[in-house]
């Protein structure tokens, strides 16, 4: 009997801690260095406490992004506009968790320019899911925010600096095209974070 609740008890604490991890595993094409990857030792929301805010790495504001009508466009000629930058897959459960989200906050905030773009990161095996494939994933989830893909290689950049290899990961960029927040995971707590962080912004935009 007492086997039995010590087995019942190292249950209960497991549950507990990996109840925690809310993301899906990024591409395993994709290979950050050591001391980036599989590692979630920022905050879920990393906001700069002082008014200092970092530029979006040049890697990702300069990269190609593909939309599903086969135009490409770079983040940084987005500037001007709040973006949340949304990197998700189909495949990936917290991701589609988010999405109803993420639609409640591009319609709230559209008319203060804000706007959600969602990144997909391909098909968790080093190819891209097509565009058929994510345009039909919208259409099911009544997505109302762009969705595009990106390269094996950006979202290796978006590895390496959130230091997270998974998703979803979102990073929030003001006007100017600073980060003011980088939210990895899903889950209740890091959406309402999220929800916190961009009303702030849109309302000091």
């Amino acid at each position: 009997m007492r086997n039995v609740f010590i087995n019942i008890l190292l249950f209960v604490v497991l549950a507990v801690a990996f109840s925690g991890l809310t993301g899906c595993p990024g591409s395993p094409t994709v290979n950050p260095n050591s001391e980036t990857s599989n590692t979630n030792s920022k905050a879920n929301s990393n906001q700069t406490k002082s008014s200092e805010y970092p530029p979006l790495p040049v890697a990702i504001a300069q990269a190609d992004v593909e939309l599903l009508d086969g135009s490409k466009f770079k983040i940084a000629d987005r500037k001007g506009k709040v973006l949340l930058l949304n990197l998700w897959a189909t495949w990936c459960g917290p991701c589609r968790a988010e999405i109803p989200e993420l639609v409640a906050m591009q319609d709230t905030h559209r008319e203060k320019g804000f706007q959600v773009l969602g990144l997909d990161v391909g098909d968790g095996d080093g190819g891209q899911e097509t565009v058929e494939q994510i345009r039909t994933f919208g259409e099911k989830f009544k997505v109302n925010y762009e969705l595009a893909r990106i390269s094996n290689e950006t979202t290796g950049e978006f590895y390496r600096f959130t230091k997270f290899n998974g998703v979803p990961i979102s990073i929030l960029v003001d006007k100017e095209g600073r980060i003011r927040g980088v939210f990895m995971g899903g889950g209740p707590r890091v959406l309402g974070q999220m929800k916190a962080a961009v009303e702030k912004l849109v309302d000091e935009s």
